[in-house]
């Protein structure tokens, strides 16, 4: 039997019976979710932290449908958190690395606010203090993701943080075309083999909320005969980047600032 080597939670729960996970399918303002919910039992069984990954199905969907309906993921996942609460987004990954710049491409497309907290019109707009950070990769910076984002929330105090990154996924139906959105955190690098320190609530000290698009796959995971290992990439991965590099920061800027317009937030940007 071949190891399914994969961030995906919802490629796993055909495998586990209904007392180790709830699996539920519906539709979202057209968009299709399958929500999946890993107790310790069952996430122990399949090497994934407990809590609930939501993915959404996004091939051949309008972008703006699909950031609203990650904005509601958010939103429901940042509960009980209150609007005027910091919250720290980071973009993890390589941006030299096309298929792991998702991070910090889309971060570039998120507005730090917090330093425009005291001001007047930060508390007329209703606007939520929000941090960004671009932690880059181990080796150009010499420092684990979870190491230098812990030592910025120790003096920030977020009260979560919105972890974006890259994921590896063993199913073709889910490479470049899904959004997987968990609040049991991420473990970068995991799905192609990495051993990072995980980034969650107990490194954190605050809860990680954790959005990723798989752009590779382990063909050795959907192959019957692989010479050597190897991970591939869809061939169009420039644009695959790009339009959820978009999707995701529209559905994090309007959970995290609902009262603001999109030509607002893009105001905010530059």
């Amino acid at each position: 039997m071949k190891t399914k080597r994969t961030d995906m939670a919802a490629e796993f729960a055909a495998d586990l019976d209904e007392n180790e996970v709830q699996l539920t399918e519906t539709v979202y303002e057209g968009i299709k979710i399958t929500e999946v919910t890993l107790g310790r039992h069952g996430g122990k069984l399949i090497g994934k932290p407990k809590g609930k990954y939501i993915t959404l199905h996004c091939e051949n969907e309008d972008k703006v449908l699909c950031g609203c309906a990650l904005a509601h993921y958010i939103g429901e996942l940042l509960k009980p958190s209150a609007s005027w609460e910091k919250v720290m987004v980071a973009g993890l990954g390589n941006e030299r690395v096309t298929p792991d710049s998702l991070g910090a491409r889309t971060v570039r497309k998120i507005p730090a606010t917090a330093h425009l907290s005291s001001t007047d019109e930060f508390k007329e707009l209703g606007l939520r203090p929000v941090v960004v950070i671009e932690t880059g990769v181990m080796g150009q910076t010499g420092l684990e993701s979870a190491d230098c984002l812990n030592f910025v929330a120790r003096n920030v105090l977020p009260a979560a943080v919105i972890a974006i990154d890259s994921l590896a996924c063993s199913d073709f139906s889910r490479l470049g075309c899904t959004i997987q959105i968990t609040d049991s955190g991420i473990a970068p690098g995991s799905g192609v083999g990495g051993s990072r320190r995980p980034l969650n609530k107990e490194i954190m000290g605050s809860k990680v909320i954790a959005i990723g698009v798989p752009t590779v796959i382990d063909l050795d995971s959907v192959a019957e005969e692989v010479q050597s290992p190897m991970m591939v990439t869809p061939r169009d991965i420039d644009n695959v980047i790009e339009r959820y590099s978009e999707i995701i920061a529209m559905g994090v800027n309007s959970a995290l600032n609902p009262t603001l317009t999109r030509e607002e937030i893009e105001l905010l940007s530059f």
